[in-house]
């Protein structure tokens, strides 16, 4: 008799563990899925210009713009509306995002403080794909026509 009723709790111990380790897998694999789903699509265009005395970076989300003009202190979010949105979109689907870390800069000003320093970095999905610097207002011909859009969105939103 004692050897059923150790049989039975040990059973009864397996049986638990394995409806323990099924939900705790289902749980893992729910979240990882909703987390997908939120990053799914997820593009921010990030602009920042820097000299040794100035700080301007531009950070664009779908819905919302946040212009900083101090390091560490972000500028208040502004709602982008979505035709600005549509429009940022457009011209990024002109541009090989690989070929962005690649693009070289007509002028390199910024060597010797004669124009800010400037990148862009997009971020979609997890991949990041940022540019060398450049000097603020030449960008590479490749970006140019983004690079416009986004700091006249900003001026457009201060």
């Amino acid at each position: 008799m004692k050897l059923v009723n150790i049989l039975f709790i040990v059973l009864l111990s397996l049986k638990t563990c394995d409806t323990l380790s099924t939900t705790k897998a289902k749980t893992q694999a729910g979240v990882s899925k909703e987390q997908q789903a939120a990053s799914e699509g997820l593009i921010t265009f990030e602009y920042l210009a820097t000299t040794r005395n100035s700080y301007y970076k531009i950070r664009v989300i779908e819905n919302l713009i946040v212009v900083s003009k101090k390091r560490g202190k972000p500028g208040a979010p502004v709602m982008l509306p979505q035709p600005e949105w549509e429009r940022l979109l457009e011209l990024l689907d002109g541009i090989q995002l690989k070929e962005i870390p690649k693009l070289k800069a007509p002028s390199k000003n910024y060597a010797f403080d004669g124009a800010a320093q400037t990148t862009l970095k997009v971020t979609l999905n997890e991949h990041t794909y940022q540019t060398q610097a450049f000097d603020q207002g030449n960008p590479p011909e490749a970006i140019k026509a983004l690079v416009k859009e986004i700091t006249d969105l900003a001026t457009n939103m201060e």
